[in-house]
């Protein structure tokens, strides 16, 4: 399997506390209660750093259509929105929906910068060829039929189909699922490269207890003339 393309390698040069666990925004629990009149998106952007994410997928990400799938409440969607990114935001539950929706409303953002949709699950929500890449955060895992939705989430990609993922480290970590519902870096490298790509990569220090997946279609170089 190879992990370097002509895509990605542009891109990357471009590029303790004792009160009881609560629950963080992706699943799991932290190690420490949120303190009262904090803000909720500026305290997990301390801990998630979405910018180490956008500066892997490009930076400006003006004129992209990328699918935030398992879109949650919207964290990465904005995030993506602020670099430039046209979103769609796919989900599975209508309450998700409607928060970002609201969202939509309070930035007076039109549908040419976001599309939300409610799907079914195992169901990626997007038509053939409908966007440069995709995004899936912390839910790769939780995919029962990996065969069937990747089949469906290929046809919505435009070559070389890239996707983002993030996954949590195979270790104990202040926040996250627990161990048991993680898989190392490899196992998941592999697991990918059963669905159809062939050029995996994988970050394991650019966010604290989390790895970052770049995954594209190989691109010869040489047959390109490049």
């Amino acid at each position: 399997m190879k992990t370097t393309s002509l895509l990605f390698a542009t891109l990357l040069i471009a590029a303790c506390s004792t009160e009881p666990a609560t629950t963080d925004p992706t699943g799991g629990t932290t190690s420490g209660a949120a303190l009262p009149n904090t803000d909720p998106i500026k305290e997990r952007d301390a801990w998630q750093k979405p910018e180490e994410l956008i500066q892997l997928m490009g930076g400006d990400l003006s004129g992209m259509t990328i699918v935030d799938l398992f879109a949650a409440d919207g964290y990465f969607t904005f995030k993506m929105i602020e670099a430039g990114a046209n979103v769609i935001a796919v989900v599975n539950d209508p309450v998700d929906a409607e928060r970002i929706e609201a969202r939509k409303r309070e930035l007076n953002l039109g549908d040419d910068r976001l599309k939300v949709r409610t799907v079914p699950v195992g169901d990626p929500g997007i038509g053939p060829n409908e966007a440069d890449m995709a995004l899936i955060a912390h839910r790769f895992l939780t995919i029962t039929d990996k065969g069937s939705y990747f089949e469906l989430l290929r046809r919505g990609l435009r070559e070389p189909r890239p996707l983002y993922m993030l996954e949590w480290q195979a270790r104990q970590t202040p926040m996250g699922p627990p161990v048991s519902e993680r898989r190392s870096v490899e196992d998941i490298m592999d697991m990918v490269g059963l669905l159809g790509y062939s050029d995996v990569g994988a970050h394991s220090a650019k966010i604290p207890d989390q790895v970052i997946f770049i995954i594209t279609d190989y691109i010869d170089l040489e047959g390109s003339g490049m």
